[in-house]
């Protein structure tokens, strides 16, 4: 039941209670440049909650699109920050969430490989959005009697935020199998996350350079009605929970 309340959540296109983005990511670290290095690690916690709402997300089984297949889709995530006290320091605010709507393509393309983009950006945030690009490959396409296997790559960078650039790149495995209009799935895989601060936040904090390298795993199924597809997906990213959300179409 927590869980189904989180993607509800997602589904209500993340109400911006506590998740102002673009204010809560500029970077006031509470009493300046410190001696006790406690910026920085306040920047090494927040990272590891940016890292898990902004990566890309997949929310899709494995079977493999067609060479003729294509698929349209809203997406919404919902991550609870797991760095509190760290976002206190380093902004100021009490950033109890994270998250991110958009929209998602697919396209299938010839001996079993997919390409697909997204585009999210942060309720309220002020322009702070992410984009990415994902390359899979099917080396099962699935059937009655067997499931399908498939295994991605992807690339995503953040834009619109002042204080820091992030980009990050990921790879994953995924199982799926079909039943009448369910397809549930599962998946495993890595992702590695760069968060630089910009210039001028260096010189004022003295902050340094921050990566993410982290497992994930992540677990959903498609609900599909004709063309429409609705697929709620929870993903573990780290340390952090993130309940993920499509909505649309695939031909």
């Amino acid at each position: 039941m927590m869980k189904m309340r989180h993607v509800l959540l997602a589904a209500c296109l993340l109400v911006p209670a506590t998740s102002a983005f673009a204010d809560d990511l500029d970077i006031n670290c509470q009493g300046g440049l410190l001696a006790d290095d406690s910026c920085q690690q306040a920047f090494h916690g927040a990272a590891k909650d940016v890292a898990a709402t902004l990566n890309y997300k997949i929310v899709a089984p494995a079977e493999s699109t067609g060479i003729l297949g294509f698929g349209i889709a809203a997406i919404a995530s919902y991550t609870p920050t797991q760095h509190k006290d760290d976002w206190n320091t380093l902004t100021g605010d009490d950033v109890k969430q994270l998250g991110m709507v958009g929209a998602v393509i697919n396209k299938g393309l010839p001996l079993g490989f997919d390409v697909g983009a997204f585009y999210a950006t942060v309720p309220t945030g002020d322009g702070a959005a992410a984009y990415g690009f994902q390359l899979r490959y099917a080396i099962l396409d699935g059937g009655i009697a067997e499931p399908a296997l498939a295994v991605e790559a992807n690339y995503t960078i953040g834009t619109g935020i002042d204080d820091f650039d992030y980009h990050s790149w990921g790879v994953d495995a995924m199982l799926s199998k079909g039943f009448a209009f369910l397809t549930p799935y599962i998946g495993v895989g890595y992702a590695s996350a760069q968060i630089d601060p910009s210039d001028s936040v260096k010189a004022e904090y003295a902050l340094k350079d921050e990566s993410v390298d982290t497992t994930r795993f992540f677990v959903g199924s498609r609900i599909a009605l004709g063309f429409f597809e609705l697929t709620p997906e929870y993903e573990h990213f780290g340390k952090n929970n993130v309940y993920n959300l499509r909505l649309g179409f695939s031909f």
